[in-house]
């Protein structure tokens, strides 16, 4: 199965990727505990994240002082400290690409990189551009797994990079994102098109919050049928692309096209944002998301009988007898949910299970497939 536009959508973000099974298995590990420690935030970003997940590949031993989502005490009014740990960066576009080690912090509204001798302050509203994964060639030698932050400081573009091991960089910028665009105000088209049908649907204003497995546009008018806030679950999206559109006052707009699958069928909705900004950093997040889930199953062989299961856990409801319908018996099914739960596809080895953001993202591949 190959998901449609695949080529366009960011294959590049995150490089370095495994080159053998083991390390690509390893590193997958890896994630679905960062992963599974990110989702934990949304009950409040002051949860401390010890124990959240182990280390490898010759980290450091983990101390209170190092941990990408403990929570601090207050810095200020208002201002809580939900990153701290010690990692090599360089701050500020330094010409020399030295590295220096020294504390990450950040809060709400800023982040800061500290030393013995230096500070560097990067408010949160002047980032312009978070990449992670893609190690620079300066700085190659020096770093395994960095992130890029690109901000504005006066008239200037400056890059900061911070490297660690890849559990820990993953994690933090899991927050970064969040800090950056949680909370920001969207316009949606939603949906913009069922199918090949274009909808005559207003576009509307509406907040916008990230989770992993989704991003849900909070409030202002936009609801669903259900009056619920709308969300794209990002293990739906087939294809998306940035598109430039005129305005009525002859300005250029930034659209974000995501073609999803909802309720069996490709829908797309079209998001823009209130600055190139906020778009680059939003369009980065899919992209990151995107290539995580599909890397974490791109060497999963799922059988054709397994997809049944699959597709029946996607379209049916908990009271419905999954065996019955798939014509099999008890030992069966059982047999091929624990294959699937192996390949991490499922919550569960036994009902009621639900799909994981990989299983979703491989049933809604072969829906896209079934549509076209």
């Amino acid at each position: 199965m190959t998901a449609a536009g695949s080529g366009d959508r960011g294959e590049k973000e995150g490089d370095g990727r495994p080159d053998s099974t083991t390390e690509h298995e390893d590193a997958a590990e890896q994630r679905s505990e960062v992963l599974e420690a990110y989702r934990k935030q949304n009950g409040g970003e002051g949860r401390s994240g010890s124990g959240s997940g182990k280390r490898t590949g010759g980290s450091k031993s983990q101390s209170s002082g190092n941990s990408a989502s403990e929570t601090r005490p207050k810095a200020g009014d208002d201002e809580s400290i939900i990153v701290d740990f010690v990692a090599n960066f360089v701050a500020g576009g330094d010409a020399a690409f030295d590295p220096v080690k020294g504390r990450v912090l950040m809060s709400e509204r800023r982040l800061v990189l500290a030393t013995s001798k230096t500070r560097t302050t990067v408010p949160i509203a002047s980032i312009f551009d978070i990449a992670v994964g893609q190690v620079p060639p300066e700085v190659e030698e020096f770093f395994d797994y960095t992130v890029m932050v690109g901000y504005v400081d006066g008239d200037y573009r400056r890059t900061t990079v911070i490297g660690s091991d890849r559990e820990l960089i993953e994690k933090f910028s899991l927050l970064l994102f969040r800090a950056t665009l949680n909370g920001s105000t969207a316009l949606v088209t939603h949906p913009a098109k069922v199918g090949g049908r274009v909808m005559d649907t207003p576009t509307r204003k509406t907040g916008l919050h990230l989770d992993y497995e989704s991003v849900t546009f909070t409030g202002g008018n936009i609801k669903t049928d259900q009056e619920e806030p709308f969300s794209i679950d990002l293990a739906s999206v087939i294809f998306f692309e940035v598109m430039e559109r005129s305005t009525n006052d002859n300005e250029t707009l930034l659209v974000l096209s995501v073609q999803h699958v909802e309720n069996g069928q490709t829908v797309t909705s079209e998001i823009s944002m209130t600055s190139r900004r906020m778009m680059n950093i939003l369009g980065r997040y899919l992209r990151l998301i995107y290539h995580w889930i599909k890397s974490d199953v791109r060497d999963v062989d799922v059988e054709e009988h397994e997809l049944e299961v699959l597709v029946g856990l996607y379209s049916t409801g908990e009271e419905i007898d999954l065996a019955s319908l798939l014509d099999i018996d008890s030992a069966e099914l059982d047999a091929r949910l624990e294959s699937l739960h192996e390949d991490d596809l499922i919550t569960d080895e036994e009902t009621p299970v639900d799909l994981t953001p990989q299983g979703r993202f491989i049933v809604n591949e072969e829906i896209e497939d079934v549509n076209i």
